[in-house]
C-alpha cells in the first residue's frame, strides 16, 4: 500500500518507522523537504520526503500527523476522490461543537476518514506491547472498508484494534486522548503507558 504520511515531526516519523517494516511504499511531507535536515531523514528511513500536495498525490492511505490548527491550509492542497485519511491529530479546547474528525470529514467530503493512533504515544508505533499485552487502539470511521484497511495495518503493527463505531464516536477517542496526556504528564504516571480493553 502507498502510504502518504503529512508531517515529518515526530509523529509522522514514529509512524514511518513502525510501517515501513511491513514493506509498504511510504512518503512523508514537509514545508522544507529539500532542507538537509528532511533529506538527511528520508536518507534514515529509506523514504522520500516531499511537498504536502506531491505527498496526497502519492498516498492511498493519507496519516494526518500534523497539529490541527495546520489541517485546513494542508487539506485545501490536495484532491481526496476516494483516499483514506487516518486522523491521527488531537484538538484539545475549543472547535465547532464536533469531534475534530468530523470537522475533517467536512473538510475533505471525497475522503474516507478514520479516527486512530492518537489515544497513545507516538513511540510506542513501533512496539505496541506492554507486559506481554498489546495495546488497545481504538478506530472510528463511516465506512466500514475504510475501517477495514486501518484494521489489517494497525494489527499488523501489533495492536489489539477495537471499533468503537461511526465517525461521530470519534469524539470519545479524542476525550480518551485528553485522558492519555493528563495520566502521562499530570498525573506522574508518565509516557510509557497504553490503554487496554479487556474482554470477558
Amino acid at each position: 500500500m502507498k502510504i502518504g504520511i503529512l508531517g515529518a515531526g515526530s509523529v509522522g516519523q514514529s509512524f514511518a518507522r513502525a510501517v515501513l517494516p511491513l514493506g509498504h511504499d511510504v512518503m512523508l511531507s514537509s514545508r522544507a523537504p529539500h532542507s538537509e535536515a528532511m533529506q538527511q531523514l528520508a536518507q534514515e528511513l529509506g523514504a522520500p520526503v516531499s511537498t504536502v500536495a506531491e505527498t496526497i498525490t502519492f498516498g492511498d492511505l493519507i496519516a494526518l500527523a500534523l497539529r490541527w490548527d495546520a489541517v485546513p491550509g494542508v487539506i485545501a492542497q490536495g484532491r481526496w476522490d476516494g483516499k483514506v485519511i487516518v486522523d491521527m491529530t488531537n484538538r484539545f479546547g475549543g472547535g465547532s461543537g464536533f469531534s475534530a474528525a468530523q470537522d475533517l470529514a467536512r473538510l475533505a467530503p471525497d475522503a474516507q476518514v478514520v479516527k486512530a493512533f492518537n489515544t497513545l504515544g507516538a513511540e510506542h508505533y513501533t512496539n505496541p506491547i506492554f507486559d506481554g499485552q498489546a495495546a488497545t487502539l481504538f478506530i472510528a470511521g463511516d465506512s466500514p472498508d475504510a475501517k477495514q484497511v486501518v484494521r489489517r495495518l494497525a494489527e499488523a503493527m501489533g495492536f489489539d484494534v477495537v471499533d468503537a463505531g461511526d465517525l461521530a464516536a470519534s469524539s470519545h477517542l479524542e476525550a480518551l486522548a485528553a485522558l492519555w496526556v493528563h495520566l502521562a504528564l499530570r498525573a506522574g504516571y508518565g509516557r510509557q503507558i497504553a490503554f487496554k480493553l479487556l474482554r470477558r
